[in-house]
């Protein structure tokens, strides 16, 4: 007996609509979250749920250029003070940065007002070539954007 007989066609049909609509409005609702944007009336039950997930869910943006001689590492950390950031080279080949970061939202809607903390952890771990002198790397934070300079040797 084949798994197709056991179940309807339009019961799986469903079913994938159901999780692509979940799916979609998990991950706009990040994005909105993220652009601080205000979420449409319809989306505020299901949305309230997801931005308490996606406050879980913070990573920092992160930028790598590499040429011949160095690798540059650019982290974006925006409410992230420098004394909450932790970079480990104890892994050889890797860079890890972790850290906290919190953000503070104030919703102001018919002379009500809420405001709300959202604290989370995040981590990134950076593969870096063995031609990598993480021993010698440089780092730098200005305004919220971690700069990693690691020199690296030609083969």
């Amino acid at each position: 007996m084949s798994a197709s007989s056991l179940v309807p066609s339009n019961v799986v049909a469903k079913a994938g609509r159901d999780m692509e609509l979940l799916f979609d409005g998990f991950f706009s609702s990040i994005e909105t979250l993220r652009e601080n944007k205000t979420l449409p009336a319809a989306c505020h039950d299901v949305n309230s749920i997801i931005g308490n997930i996606s406050s879980c869910l913070w990573t920092p943006r992160v930028e790598r250029q590499e040429d011949s001689d160095e690798i540059r590492i650019r982290v974006y950390l925006p409410n992230v003070p420098s004394n909450q950031i932790r970079i480990d080279t104890s892994k050889q080949g890797r860079v890890k940065i972790y850290g906290e970061h919190s953000t503070r939202t104030v919703y102001e809607s018919n002379g009500d007002r809420i405001s709300e903390r959202q604290l989370g952890q995040f981590e990134k771990d950076i593969l870096l070539p063995s031609t990598a002198r993480v021993e010698q790397m440089i780092v730098a934070f200005e305004g919220s954007t971690l700069t990693i300079s690691i020199p690296q040797v030609s083969n």
